[in-house]
């Protein structure tokens, strides 16, 4: 989901959150398929950060630093998709974020190369050479791109061999276009459409029916409205967030109308939260967005060990405009745990595995304690936020493939600053 442009008079947007489907057909015959052509169907969720060094682009999160005239240097991580057949995904769970190094050279107007070295982590080494060129029409962006990818000879056997077979290196082709639409405010159309074709290396696996896999994303995001200008001087404070929580056996929708289970082995959380404000508006309405990490403490028990859980996510926060001040707060981002806890393993069906990575949701509302208190307590609220990790209801390969996730209770204290 590129999009750097360099264009004069074109402000890009800065922050996002969105979704995308995305069907695929899967190269594999029926070794492995239930049968030949078999397509796939995920729901991605999407996020937008374009920072002076960091950077969040759809799937892919980074730091980059410019290191010459019109050439930059990054370090990221994005997410791969193996495109498993869909009785496959769980068992074997092999999308993932994975770490690289880039190099950019941008020539003008939206005109850029990439050179990419990356590795899966458990070390199968691929590298992409990718061009792009993007047109801009009013309120639509059209981004054409070729890249030319390089896949080892162990990540050939990984994901096309399986691991029983012995594969060559060999070079994938791609051809694409994002195409990007300006439709309201802070509402956006996204789509894209590519066509691969598979590596010599790949193809010699007796797994593999197809030599070439046609792609279709479609989705949309809300962003800051490019037609505006950047906010500068923000009235929205950054925020530290202190939270304790309990774990309850309680579904998303069962918490929300007030009916919460408790976790009988009473599991519990402690997190930190940093909030860094993005804007006061969304659709012109007086909405704070935030971009907010946090790591998360998983307790130990005596059903489980003491695991994090780091978060990235978009926040939006509406104040009602009451004597005392009441926010209503609704999160969206990523999550991934160092240990899957009890109570994502106890929800589990028999033979399905969970995932370290998924999808974070947060709802919370808290009250102005400087309203009630005084001035002593400026900036200070206290809160109640559900802390929700989700398989987006097996819809998403990148999760598993599986219906699970974890939800806790929690208290906080939030001071702006």
């Amino acid at each position: 989901m590129h999009a750097d442009p360099d264009v004069p008079g074109y402000r890009q947007p800065r922050w996002g959150v969105g979704a995308v489907w995305r069907h695929v057909n899967v190269p594999f015959n029926e070794r492995f398929a239930t049968h030949n052509g078999e397509t796939t169907v995920s729901f991605i969720p999407t996020f937008y950060y374009n920072g002076e060094h960091l950077y969040f682009d759809g799937t892919e999160l980074g730091y980059r630093a410019d290191i010459a005239d019109n050439l930059s240097l990054a370090a990221f991580t994005r997410l791969r998709l193996a495109d498993f057949p869909e009785n496959r995904q769980n068992e074997y769970q092999d999308d993932g974020y994975d770490p690289g190094v880039k190099l950019r050279y941008t020539f003008t107007r939206g005109q850029y190369a990439d050179l990419e070295l990356m590795t899966d982590m458990k070390g199968n080494a691929y590298g992409n050479f990718t061009y792009e060129h993007t047109f801009y029409w009013n309120d639509l962006d059209l981004m054409p791109y070729a890249t030319a990818s390089y896949k080892s000879s162990g990540f050939n056997m990984r994901y096309y061999g399986l691991e029983r077979e012995s594969l060559d290196s060999g070079i994938d082709l791609a051809l694409g276009m994002d195409i990007w639409y300006h439709l309201y405010s802070n509402f956006y159309l996204y789509g894209k459409i590519q066509t691969k074709f598979l590596n010599s290396g790949a193809t010699k696996s007796t797994y593999i029916g197809e030599d070439r896999q046609n792609e279709y994303w479609l989705g949309f995001a809300f962003r800051d409205d490019k037609d505006k200008p950047e906010q500068t001087q923000l009235q929205s404070k950054p925020y530290f967030r202190l939270a304790y929580g309990f774990a309850t056996t309680a579904n998303l929708g069962e918490i929300l109308v007030g009916d919460t289970i408790p976790d009988k082995f009473n599991n519990t959380m402690s997190s930190l939260f940093y909030g860094y404000p993005l804007s006061d508006t969304f659709f012109n309405f007086p909405v704070s967005i935030y971009l907010t990490p946090g790591v998360v403490w998983h307790h130990t028990s005596e059903v489980q060990d003491t695991s994090e859980e780091f978060v990235l996510a978009l926040k939006a926060y509406y104040t009602i405009p009451l004597p005392w001040r009441v926010r209503l707060g609704v999160a969206t981002g990523i999550s991934y745990v160092t240990n899957i806890t009890y109570i994502e393993n106890a929800d589990m069906d028999p033979g399905i595995k969970s995932s370290k990575l998924l999808e974070h949701l947060g709802f919370s509302a808290d009250i102005s304690l400087e309203d009630i208190f005084g001035d002593t307590l400026d900036g200070l609220w206290l809160g109640y936020d559900i802390h929700h990790r989700s398989a987006v209801f097996k819809s998403a390969s990148e999760y598993g493939n599986f219906k699970g996730g974890s939800n806790y209770n929690t208290v906080y204290l939030q001071y702006h600053f």
